[in-house]
């Protein structure tokens, strides 16, 4: 068993969003390497194209979320997967560890 799936019981879900320009199927290489650390997936179906980085920004700072940002193409999860699985793979991990510890 992953450390992923330890953490999360495998009950963690993760739910990917498409933006501008691709859609639910971009995610596929992030999708295979989640799956194979034991974490749900699901893509829905999202109508919506885009909304510009300062608002994705502002968003999260208003949620207390944090973010992260890769250089590269408008399409990261398509050009860079594993470096995308990672970032989702270490907060479904410190997710869990914090679910665990109660």
């Amino acid at each position: 068993m992953s450390e992923v799936a330890a953490h999360t019981n495998g009950s963690a879900t993760v739910v990917l969003v498409h933006g501008a320009f691709a859609g639910g199927s971009s995610w596929k290489g992030v999708i295979e390497r989640l799956q194979e650390k034991g974490v749900n997936v699901t893509v829905p179906a999202n109508p919506l194209r885009g909304v510009s980085n300062d608002v994705v920004r502002s968003m999260a700072e208003r949620a207390g979320a944090s973010t992260t940002e890769f250089e590269g193409s408008h399409v990261i999860m398509v050009s860079q997967p594993q470096a995308v699985a990672d970032v989702i793979l270490e907060a479904v991990s410190a997710v869990g560890a914090a679910v665990a510890a109660g």
